[in-house]
C-alpha cells in the first residue's frame, strides 16, 4: 500500500490518514469474505469493528505497526490482527482472505463500499442471485432481481444506483 504519510481532514475538523481508511476497508473485505465462507459470526463481527477504530485513529496504522505500538494502542488487535494488517500494508491482501475466500470470486469485494450494503446482504446476493461484482449488480438491477428482495428496499436500492452510476 501506498501513501502511508498522506492526511486529510474530514468533515469534522479530525485529521484522517488515507492508509487508515485503506486498512479499514480490507478488514470490511475480509469480514464479508469470512460471513460468505460462513466463518462464525461471533469471530467474523470483530472486523467492522475494528476498522471503524482505525479509520477514525489520528495517527497512521502503518507508523504504528513501524513502531510496534498497533497491539497497545488499539483495542481488540492481538497478534492475529496485527499479522493480518501488516500483511496489508506489505502486499495488499492478507492470508486470512486467501485461506476463507476459496472460489469466491475477489470481485465480490467490489460491493463491500456500496452504502446500505452489509456483509449478510452482499452473501444472499452471492449465494441467491449469483451478484459477485458491480457490472453483475448492475445487471441484476436491469433485470429486476433485487425488488422485493430481503434487506433491500427503495433506499437501499437508490444508494446502490448512485453509487453504481458513480464507480460503474
Amino acid at each position: 500500500m501506498e501513501n502511508h504519510s498522506k492526511f486529510y481532514t474530514d468533515e469534522k475538523g479530525r485529521t484522517r490518514w488515507h492508509v487508515n481508511d485503506e486498512i479499514a476497508l480490507r478488514l470490511l473485505e475480509l469480514h464479508t469474505f469470512l460471513i460468505i465462507a460462513d466463518y462464525p459470526e461471533d469471530h467474523a463481527s470483530r472486523y467492522p469493528r475494528l476498522a471503524h477504530s482505525i479509520s477514525r485513529f489520528p495517527e497512521s496504522i502503518a507508523d504504528l505497526v513501524d513502531q510496534g505500538r498497533l497491539i497497545e494502542e488499539i483495542g481488540g488487535v492481538g497478534e492475529i490482527v496485527e499479522t493480518i494488517i501488516t500483511e496489508y500494508l506489505q502486499t495488499g491482501t492478507c492470508s486470512k482472505v486467501q485461506d476463507y475466500a476459496g472460489d469466491i470470486p475477489q470481485t465480490v469485494a467490489e460491493l463491500v463500499p456500496i452504502p446500505g450494503l452489509g456483509a449478510k446482504t452482499i452473501k444472499r446476493l452471492y449465494e441467491d442471485i449469483e451478484v459477485d461484482s458491480l457490472a453483475t449488480l448492475r445487471t441484476a438491477i436491469d433485470e429486476g432481481k433485487l425488488k422485493g428482495f430481503k434487506g433491500i428496499g427503495k433506499k437501499t436500492l437508490d444508494k446502490i444506483e448512485e453509487y453504481l452510476n458513480t464507480n460503474l
